[in-house]
């Protein structure tokens, strides 16, 4: 598995005050949240979010706005965003909800569905939801897919292919 750390001067710094109305005990609310994978050389990934809400006894973290950033080296190779998403601690995957878009730098494809897991230890992207795929004039649809999170290989489900006019 790969070792990640959450970057704390942006939870130290940016913590609500204790009397916000959403925060219970047990529970951290930080505005600005950042998430990086931490190797030896750069990050692969980074995750920012607009706002988090720690949940530390249930090993959870909810985002709201939160973007994913994948890299190749310095440069970055592509992007996630959605509405909300969790992070399970225990098990460093990722759920992201709602308007969800995979943009790929590489090569221009675009991705879009409603519900999508990232997988540190796995480094795959997957749903069981109707996914389409836009690439130039080629659109294709289909439900349920895995993939590298760039988008270079991509294992699609009940896949149908068309050119759009």
């Amino acid at each position: 598995m790969r070792p990640f750390a959450v970057l704390f001067a942006a939870v130290f710094c940016a913590c609500s005050a204790p009397k916000t109305p959403d925060a219970a005990p047990g529970t951290s609310l930080i505005n600005g949240f950042t998430m990086a994978e931490v190797n030896a050389g750069p990050s692969r990934w980074r995750l920012n979010a607009k706002t988090a809400r720690m949940l530390e006894k249930q090993g959870l973290i909810l985002f709201t706005s939160p973007e994913i950033r994948f890299y190749d080296g310095k440069i970055m190779s592509s992007e996630i965003k959605a509405r909300d998403g969790k992070l399970l601690m225990r098990e460093k995957e990722t759920e992201l909800t709602g308007d969800v878009r995979v943009d790929s730098r590489k090569d221009g494809m675009k991705l879009l569905t409603s519900k999508l897991f990232f997988s540190t230890a796995r480094d795959k992207i997957w749903t069981d939801e109707p996914v389409t795929i836009y690439r130039e004039r080629t659109v294709i649809t289909g439900r349920g897919f895995t993939a590298n999170p760039d988008l270079s290989e991509i294992e699609l489900l009940h896949q149908e292919t068309r050119l759009a006019r």
